[in-house]
């Protein structure tokens, strides 16, 4: 099956007719899962196809026992066959009006006392998965289910049973896997997880929060991978490539309008707004068939065929700000929304690059905190938010290169961090640590004919500074 199937549909398995009703989630060649109504139960069903059907299969309903096995909420299993050589299905609960956790988590009426809440649920979750054998691999938000206050753990194939419990190196790594899956400043729940944790496993309340925080930071770095996931197709992200162009779209924005600025990007700047036009990149705001504002960014060299040359041995800039774009958004970073990329090519040269993003109304942190203005009694707030940004840059060894305050943006009194093609994130910390001096120094450098703002500043770069 490569096509999605449209619904409804009816499909015969050993338990009957099974009438289905809604795609949940379709992977061409491989998987299919769908809402549906059996003897008039509304269920969920996967069904698995393809040449690696029956591994997909067992390690699903293995799972799914392992689950069960441990005593933890997982929707009921109801039935599970292989019907033909090629087709296997696994019958579930429907538990009806559910959230992911991912979700919740996003809430922003969410306070501290209710994430520390959900947090204490999914680590008592955790703890007795690992003391039943089972550890779940593929441990992120979308797999934990909110229904009635309580949380669901699903996805069976993400995850690996054994007979004993998990020993205590791999419990820890497992727990730190789900907290790298957090943005950083979350990491603050540390605590709580940890101890609702060792309430369920005495084991944990020796482990050193340090070292554990430590842990967590590593996974998170490791997960940073999977910002590479914007450069193909996939659930989220949709690609075109060829000799002469490759063009990266996000799924959510990829509309005609869209495809229309993709198609003809120099068109769309001669009749936008021009905010810069430099040797090396130009700058505009355009106003895409739909009438949605974008912001336009257009890398080219005019330096020369040395330097021409020489940038088309390394990823072009607008690919560094579509990646780094998506890697602020896995830290938690605020930046204008990343919605598509293009690089013209010549062979395996690239002649230029553009990245559109979502036009932000914004003011600029220099203009913001203006020294012939008034105070505004949200400067306070607003420069301990970038402290926050500073921080967790620091913490995720995250080079930025220009931190003037021109590429802080401010909307809502929020800020937002822009200018992305320099940006680099460091596998190591001691690469990383001589450049955090520069980015250190240039950003202190915003606010030295500015005396309020420096005064605002200045324990904001000292706190950034001890940051570890």
């Amino acid at each position: 099956m490569e096509q999605q199937p449209e619904t409804p549909f009816g499909l015969k398995t050993d338990h009957g007719m099974v009438v289905c009703q809604d795609v949940l989630r379709f992977l061409p060649g491989k998987r299919l899962v769908v809402r549906a109504e059996l003897d008039d139960q509304q269920v969920i069903v996967k069904c698995f196809y393809g040449n690696n059907a029956d591994r997909y299969y067992q390690r699903e309903l293995t799972g799914i026992q392992g689950f069960i096995h441990a005593g933890i909420d997982t929707p009921a299993l109801l039935g599970h066959n292989r019907e033909q050589q090629s087709l296997h299905t696994i019958v579930t609960e429907d538990l009806g009006k559910v959230e992911s956790l991912e979700k919740v988590w996003k809430k922003t009426t969410l306070d501290d006392n209710q994430r520390r809440c959900w947090l204490h649920k999914a680590a008592i979750l955790l703890a007795r998965l690992h003391h039943a054998g089972v550890c779940q691999d593929d441990i992120h938000l979308d797999n934990l289910l909110v229904c009635n206050d309580r949380l669901y753990m699903i996805d069976g194939g993400g995850a690996t049973v054994s007979t004993t419990p998990l020993s205590e190196k791999q419990a820890r790594h497992n727990l730190a896997l789900f907290m790298a899956v957090f943005f950083p400043r979350y990491d603050r729940f540390v605590d709580d997880v940890l101890s609702a944790y060792a309430a369920e496993n005495t084991a944990a309340i020796h482990w050193e929060k340090t070292d554990f925080l430590k842990t967590v930071l590593q996974l998170r770095k490791w997960r940073e991978r999977f910002i590479q996931k914007s450069l193909r197709n996939c659930t989220h992200f949709r690609v075109e490539s060829s000799q002469r162009h490759f063009a990266a779209f996000s799924r959510q924005y990829d509309d005609a309008a869209l495809q229309a600025l993709i198609a003809n990007p120099e068109a769309f700047i001669a009749d936008g707004k021009i905010l810069k036009l430099g040797r090396t990149n130009t700058v505009a705001i355009v106003t895409l068939d739909n009438e949605r504002k974008v912001l336009i960014k257009k890398y080219q060299s005019t330096k020369g065929l040395l330097h021409k040359y020489l940038r088309t041995l390394r990823s072009s800039r607008a690919r560094k700000a579509w990646l780094n774009g998506h890697l602020l958004q896995f830290l938690g970073i605020d930046t204008p929304t990343p919605m598509a990329m293009l690089e013209h090519r010549a062979g395996p040269a690239i002649t230029c690059s553009y990245i559109i993003t979502d036009f932000v109304p914004s003011t600029h942190a220099m203009a913001y905190f203006d020294p012939s203005q008034d105070a505004l009694p949200e400067w306070p707030q607003v420069s301990s938010d970038i402290g926050d940004i500073l921080i967790t840059l620091k913490r995720s060894c995250v080079y930025h290169g220009d931190l003037k305050g021109n590429n802080f943006l401010i909307r809502n009194n929020k800020p937002l961090l822009i200018d992305l093609d320099a940006m680099t994130s460091y596998k190591w910390r001691f690469c990383f640590q001589r450049l955090f001096r520069k980015d250190l120094e240039r950003f202190s450098r915003n606010w030295k004919d500015n005396p309020r703002a420096d005064a605002l500043f200045r324990p904001v770069i000292e706190a950034w500074e001890q940051a570890s």
